[in-house]
């Protein structure tokens, strides 16, 4: 019988960090679902008249680490969702952050800069406050 190494996701935490020299990371609060990462890479087509057989050639051009979408309970005046401190204020400044992804019982971390490109809050009658907001990443996710 075969084991799965799958891991249960109970624990993940997003990090934003304050942007200190010696940097501090705080777990953005009560996050309930974290789609992380959604890369992709360009497509470069390199058909010439000598491709083999009349097919088409391509190579992988560009990577981009695209972004990383995020629902929480809404928290409005909580640090990491206020518009001093937390999301909001993200996503009121034109300057990359720092964030980490941080999975349960030490799994691995994902070190990546990126901006608030996106918020969403909704109050539906029959549930919680919810806040939904998405980070675009700039450049490359390090894991470590």
């Amino acid at each position: 019988m075969t084991t799965s190494s799958a891991f249960w996701a109970y624990g993940s935490a997003l990090q934003l960090g304050d942007g200190a020299t010696s940097e501090a990371f705080t777990s953005i609060a009560e996050i309930t679902d974290l789609t992380a990462f959604d890369m992709n890479r360009d497509v470069i087509d390199i058909t010439s008249h000598s491709s083999s057989d009349g097919y088409r050639e391509k190579m992988g051009g560009l990577r981009d680490a695209g972004s990383i979408a995020i629902k929480a309970n809404w928290l409005p005046n909580n640090v990491t969702h206020d518009e001093t401190t937390g999301v909001m204020a993200k996503f009121n400044v034109n300057t990359l952050s720092n964030w980490k992804i941080v999975l349960p019982s030490s799994i691995a971390t994902f070190s990546f800069s990126g901006f608030v490109s996106a918020i969403k809050g909704g109050t539906p009658l029959t549930a919680q406050g919810e806040l939904d907001f998405t980070v675009t990443i700039s450049g490359k996710v390090t894991p470590s």
